[in-house]
Formats: C-alpha cells, sequence, structure tokens
C-alpha cells in the first residue's frame, strides 16, 4: 500500500507566480496534486516548511565537478561526490560535461557514466555533456589546445556508440566536417550545440539546418561583431542573441558576466535563457586554491575559477542556489522567472518537460526548498528526501 504526504506551509514558486500557503502532495515519487493547505485530508503527514520557498529542483546542464572531484575522472566517488554536492544546493537533475580531452579518454569515461550506479543520495544524472574536443582553437579559453581535433572520419560513430548516456555535444560549426557531424548527432538523438566558436552567420545557420538547437555559455568563448571596410559583420554572439529558435545558457555567477550583459541575454532570449553553473572541480574550494583541470593549471581568484596566468576564466565556483540569490537580490529579476531559468527552461532543453522543470501535477516529485536568500534548507529527488528541511 502507498501513501501520499505533503509539503506544507511554504511559498510555492508555480510557473506564473508564487502561491503563500499552498501544498504540494506527493506519492509514489510523483506530485499528485497542488492545492491550498486547507484542502488538505486531516490524516494526511505533513512537512512543514514555514514559509520557505519550495520551488521545482534545479536543473544543471552545465557542470564538471565540484569539492576537488570531477566527472572527467570516472570514479564512482568522483560522480557520487559531485552529484551529492549538487543536491546540497538544491540541484535535482545533473548533466555531467566532460571538458575537451583526448577522445578515448572522453570514451573512456562515458564508458564509466553508462554503467553508473548512483548511491541515491545525490542529484540524479541525466547523461554527459562533451564539451569538445571539436572546438576553435581561436575561442578555446581554458580547454587543452593539446587535445583539440576537427571531426574525423569514424568520430560520428564512436560517439554514436554511446547515445544511451550522451545527451550533448558542444562543438563550433566553422571547423571542417562539424555540420555534417551535427546531422549525424542530431539524428541520433544527441543535441548538438554550438560553443566555443567563431562561427560565421552562415555556418551557424547550416549547423542550424543539421540540428544543432543550443549554444553554450553566452559570451564565453564567441567571436563578436568585425569589420571588413565599412561593413559590419556580425559574429558568433550576435548571431546568438538575434536567433529565433535557438536555446542558449548563461554563468551568473557575477564574475563571468556583468549586469548588462546579462540584461542583455534576458531581453532577447527571454524564455529560451537558461542558467548554467559550468562548475568545475573548484566549486566548493576556497580562494587560493589551485589544481589541474583538463591539463591545465588552475587558481580560484576573485570568486572564480581562472587559468593561472590569468589569461581566461576556467570555470564557476558558484552553484545554481547561489546564481539565482544573484539574479533576484542583485538584479532584481522576478523569482518565478529565474526559477524558470534554472529548472523550466533546462527541462525543455534536456527533454525532460514531460517529466521534470515544474511544481505540476503529473510530474516527477523534484523539488528544493529555500530560505528567502535561496540558501537550500531541503532537496526532494523523485519523491526521496536527500536533504529534508528542518
Amino acid at each position: 500500500m502507498t501513501t501520499a504526504w505533503a509539503i506544507v506551509g511554504g511559498r510555492v514558486v508555480l510557473e506564473d507566480g508564487v502561491a503563500v500557503g499552498c501544498s504540494v502532495v506527493v506519492r509514489d515519487g510523483v506530485i499528485v496534486d497542488v492545492c491550498p493547505d486547507g484542502r488538505l485530508d486531516d490524516g494526511l503527514e505533513r512537512v512543514d516548511v514555514r514559509g520557505m520557498l519550495v520551488t521545482p529542483g534545479l536543473i544543471d546542464l552545465h557542470v564538471h565537478g565540484a569539492l576537488g572531484w570531477s566527472f572527467s575522472d570516472a570514479t564512482q566517488e568522483a560522480f557520487d561526490g559531485i552529484l551529492g554536492f549538487l543536491a546540497a544546493h538544491g540541484v535535482t537533475t545533473a548533466q555531467a560535461s566532460l571538458s575537451t580531452d583526448a577522445l578515448d579518454r572522453l570514451e573512456a569515461a562515458l564508458e564509466f557514466a553508462e554503467q553508473h550506479r548512483p548511491l541515491r543520495v545525490g542529484a540524479a544524472l541525466h547523461g554527459v555533456h562533451l564539451e569538445g574536443p571539436f572546438l576553435s582553437h581561436q575561442q578555446r579559453g581554458a580547454h587543452n589546445p593539446a587535445h583539440l581535433r576537427t571531426p574525423q572520419a569514424g568520430d560520428a560513430e564512436r560517439l554514436l556508440a554511446h547515445r544511451a548516456v550522451l545527451r550533448m555535444v558542444t562543438l563550433a560549426p566553422e571547423l571542417p566536417g562539424a555540420v555534417e557531424l551535427t546531422r549525424r548527432l542530431a539524428d541520433g538523438g544527441i543535441r548538438v550545440a554550438a560553443g566555443h566558436s567563431a562561427t560565421s552567420t552562415e555556418m551557424l545557420d547550416a549547423a542550424i539546418g543539421a540540428g544543432l538547437s543550443h549554444i553554450t555559455h553566452l559570451w564565453s568563448g564567441q567571436s563578436t561583431l568585425t569589420r571588413s571596410g565599412p561593413w559590419r559583420v556580425p559574429g558568433f554572439l550576435e548571431a546568438s542573441l538575434s536567433s529565433t529558435g535557438l536555446t542558449a545558457e548563461v554563468i551568473a555567477d557575477g564574475r563571468h558576466l556583468p549586469p548588462e550583459l546579462l540584461t542583455i541575454a534576458r531581453r532577447c532570449l527571454g524564455d529560451r535563457l537558461c542558467l548554467v553553473s559550468d562548475g568545475i572541480s573548484g566549486m566548493g574550494l576556497p580562494e587560493g586554491t589551485r589544481f589541474t583541470e583538463g591539463g591545465m593549471s588552475v587558481e580560484i581568484r576573485d570568486g572564480v575559477c581562472m587559468l593561472v596566468d590569468g589569461t581566461s576564466f576556467a570555470g564557476s565556483t558558484t552553484p545554481l542556489d547561489r546564481m539565482l540569490s544573484y539574479v533576484v537580490h542583485d538584479l532584481g529579476w522576478p523569482i518565478p522567472e529565474a526559477v524558470r531559468m534554472a529548472s523550466t527552461v533546462p527541462a525543455s532543453v534536456g527533454g525532460l518537460a514531460d517529466r521534470k522543470g515544474a511544481i505540476k501535477r503529473g510530474l516527477d516529485a523534484d523539488i528544493a526548498v529555500f530560505t528567502d536568500d535561496f540558501t537550500c534548507r531541503g532537496t526532494l529527488v523523485d519523491g526521496r528526501w536527500i536533504h529534508r528541511p528542518q
């Protein structure tokens, strides 16, 4: 026999507003009702969250690691440690991102992810995202240039062999063979994103025609406007911002992008914009920590990961709950809109909108509980408390 129970006394963040005194009823890992507290059956078990915010679980589509671990390590300890850290910050679903590396090592990490069995103490793993190795040298950022490559014969087959776990590939559309690789991957059910690229509008359009649908971290690794004599030639950034069907992501950590650029992204993309952490193994570690990421020397400096030589950011130290706090409290974005960017939109991008990304009857009971400043006090994954509000 199954029993239902309810989260009560909270301010429930719905897609179109915040409902006060609203209950969320859960049974067998599914949300079965969203109703006023007063409509609950008297005998129903209750978890009272005392006025805190109740949101859909956050979904991080672009995260590499945390607490000194990287998904590229391909170990049980690393995967469970990262997923546990994310759950403590309200993330209920994560897409493991792997940075540029030799293709055989990326395949080994994909093979590990296919057989990984979580300890059920963290966020759920929604497959793997390859950020590279098919990236532009010119826009590589902190990616190791030794392992960058253009698509070669057989690469599509090697990647498609892992379609059970491979969810997304970020590539530079201007590379020789990239459009055909995009077509092969998209036809195989793998989402293709453009990133770390100096693509022209024409090559981006060709990739879109082949199935590309997403933009990896706006402004980070993107070419911008140039001049050819008197003529202004849009770069990858301008093509991204003016697009009509692409989804895109931003790193809203208060370091990668100043407020003005986040405002531009919000105005241009609207409900096609999502927040990602792009957190690497330095996330959760103290200022001044030095470590190696993807073969590159990295330091945590001024609240962000950057190459030791200071030439490029290397990733974020900020999980999604702190990004929500930044865009809501520092930038003044409405709570429902910000939460949609960290849950509803990424659910759609990841092909999960029929199961996750909103507090709605019939969806998975993936829920986060936050204080007003978006400090996480509870995380529910598939109806199980990973962290229960006290």
